[in-house]
């Protein structure tokens, strides 16, 4: 899963959602998704926190520069 990138992620995510939301999966098969969807969900949440931290971090040099 880590391969995959932001949007990719997202994608599967909402087809993880879709497919719970459906109701025709089993508790087992519900709860490997509920699983893989928090899993992916952690992904990308440090994705994003990452990504913040670069954006204030390139604003800040810029400041500098000015």
């Amino acid at each position: 899963m880590s391969e995959m990138n932001f949007e990719k992620k997202l994608s599967e995510l909402e087809k993880i959602i879709n497919r719970l939301e459906d109701g025709e999966c089993s508790l087992e098969e519900s709860i490997e998704l509920f699983e893989k969807g928090i899993k992916i969900t952690g992904e990308c949440r440090t994705t994003l926190e990452n990504a913040q931290k670069r954006i204030v971090e390139l604003a800040e040099i810029e400041g500098e520069e000015e």
